[in-house]
């Protein structure tokens, strides 16, 4: 019977220089042919402080409450129905060019609603409609 050599010599090495190059420049593909999007939202615009005007007299400004029963009062003192805010607006537009419209809307009221009434708004001419939440009362 015959032995078989032992070999004591120099033992397989794996060379993994070319498996971090390659890794590299992978990342560094990826890096560059990246797209970068921009999702786009709601626009909101913060005031800017501004000494000059704290002294001006603040534009005119239409109050449209929606109600928890659906209604919308304007100014706190009529009410009328989602769906004929538009000539309201109009009218306050043709009076006041420089005016607001802020819909305030009930804590407990729909959604919809306060949307439908800031679509009529803008529908109606106004330059800016504003949403305010109302307080809950206790």
């Amino acid at each position: 019977m015959r032995k078989r050599a032992v070999r004591t010599g120099d033992e397989a090495d794996v060379n993994i220089t070319p498996l971090l190059d390659i890794v590299f420049i992978l990342l560094i593909f990826f890096i560059v042919t990246a797209t970068f999007l921009r999702e786009k939202g709601i626009d909101v615009r913060t005031p800017e402080d501004n000494e000059d005007e704290q002294d001006t007299i603040p534009p005119p400004a239409l109050l449209l409450a929606v109600q928890e029963d659906g209604f919308v009062r304007v100014n706190n003192i009529r009410i009328i129905d989602p769906g004929s805010v538009k000539p309201v607006v109009q009218e306050f537009i043709a009076r006041e060019p420089n005016g607001v419209v802020l819909v305030s809307a009930a804590p407990d009221s729909e959604s919809g609603v306060a949307v439908q009434v800031m679509d009529q708004a803008k529908s109606g001419g106004a330059p800016a409609v504003s949403l305010a939440l109302q307080e809950e009362r206790t």
